[in-house]
């Protein structure tokens, strides 16, 4: 089978991730938690839903094992992605299939994480893929370019879903939504059978030292316990935020796309800025700036939204998040690959994945249990969601502290970062 060239795979790579960002966030977010509340599903359920595909990375070491005895990496990748992405038309026929309504809440549980298996296992082998078709040097402008893309994509899907899902009569305009995914997903699995797969020497490892090598290392160490317990804070709000924004501030589809909408415009500017920014002076600093962001913006902005009744919150945590994401997002993937060897990057990375993935599932399982415990304590104008929100932020800015004790690989990395805020100038903005 011809395969595209290197640069060729750099452009296809681009559409590919586009695709696939609206096959995930018409299989997530909105349109699950849109087709779960629908059913009746708790927001302990909503909760686990959303943490699942979290658990699924723990068989990402497993992945890495089978993958170091590949040569050929884009055949079964590109297989696991279509198998794990079609396994979402149970979901869609789930009414059809004679699933009975009061049981449908778990049923979706089972199809997102029988789906989720397949992707982190996928997920480890494609990292490892494109660590090999991406230079260092160009890493963080590439990935940068490609996220913010990706972003403007997927803003264009979620207007288009948003209207529709306030038009359509539920449960069949979620069934459409999902049956629409499952075909765009395939299209991007597709693609893959046509990157370019650099040559690779098959070098089977030993299934206890894809546990055991990243352990070995102290730097790397350090950095899965950052990763791990930045991800209980992620997890922990981010498995009920679409319960709080549908519930709780009464969003309708389309404003939740509005607010993506708002995010992905700001982050096709911010997200290539902060990979040059990242090139320059370092993955870590800007993965610290991006902490701050997400450890006091998001949820100052989410409680005062409700406290005040003042949806302008909203939207410019909106923003908030796409400055966060768009700094964060590239530099936390980049560290995972600067901290691990070239040479043993595939069991450093399904380390990462195992490990974030346990993480973030404990965040998410826990934030159930956790909001209805702080829900007890509510007042006027502050609920279990506001409390559990500040828990969140709490342990994402005290991951700084873990973060600093990550050595990055770079020795150009060292100059302030102000002294490179002059480079937002050649694009027009407004940094001095």
């Amino acid at each position: 089978m011809k395969t595209f060239s290197l640069e060729q795979t750099l452009k296809i790579s681009v559409l590919e991730g586009g695709l696939t960002q609206i096959f995930f966030l018409w299989t997530t977010g909105s349109v699950l938690v849109g087709y779960m509340l629908h059913y009746g599903a708790t927001p302990s359920q909503i909760a686990l839903v959303a943490s699942v595909p979290l658990l699924s990375q723990l068989f990402s070491p497993l992945a890495a094992w089978y993958a170091s005895g590949l040569t050929q990496r884009r055949i079964i990748a590109a297989l696991i992605v279509l198998i794990g992405r079609s396994l979402w038309l149970l979901a869609a026929f789930a009414p059809q299939l004679g699933v009975n309504p009061t049981v449908m809440p778990w049923f979706l549980l089972l199809v997102v994480g029988g789906s989720s298996l397949f992707q982190a296992s996928v997920a480890t082998i494609w990292s490892d893929w494109m660590g090999d078709i991406v230079s260092e040097k160009r890493r963080g402008r590439y990935f940068g370019r490609r996220m913010g893309i990706i972003g403007v994509i997927g803003m264009l899907a979620n207007l288009g879903v948003g209207r529709f899902l306030d038009w359509a009569q539920a449960p069949l305009s979620f069934q459409l939504v999902l049956g629409f995914a499952v075909l765009v997903g395939i299209c991007s699995a597709a693609l893959l059978f046509f990157h370019f797969d650099p040559p690779k020497v098959k070098e089977q490892l030993a299934l206890r030292k894809v546990f055991s090598l990243p352990f070995r290392e102290p730097n790397f160490r350090k950095f899965l316990v950052f990763a791990g317990y930045f991800h209980i804070g992620i997890f922990l709000s981010a498995a009920l935020i679409m319960v709080y924004f549908l519930q709780e501030l009464q969003l309708s589809y389309s404003q939740l796309a509005i607010w993506a909408a708002i995010a992905a415009t700001t982050g096709l500017i911010t997200t290539d800025l902060w990979g040059r920014v990242a090139d320059r002076i370092g993955n870590r600093t800007v993965m610290v700036i991006a902490l701050i962001f997400m450890g006091i913006g998001f949820p100052t902005l989410w409680i005062l939204a409700d406290i005040r009744d003042n949806l302008n919150y909203l939207w410019l945590s909106a923003v908030v998040d796409a400055i966060a994401w768009g700094a964060g997002g590239p530099a936390l993937f980049n560290l995972a690959l600067v901290s691990a060897p070239k040479d043993k990057r595939l069991s450093y990375i399904a380390m990462f994945s195992f490990t974030t993935g346990l993480m973030g599932f404990i965040g998410g399982a826990l934030a159930g249990p956790i909001y209805s415990f702080l829900n007890q304590f509510s007042f006027e104008n502050w609920n279990g969601y506001h409390s559990i929100f500040v828990c969140a932020g709490f342990i994402r800015l005290s991951s700084i502290l873990l973060l600093l004790r990550v050595k990055e690989s770079k020795t150009d990395n060292r100059r302030p970062l102000l002294r490179h805020m002059r480079l937002g100038r050649r694009i027009g903005l407004p940094w001095r």
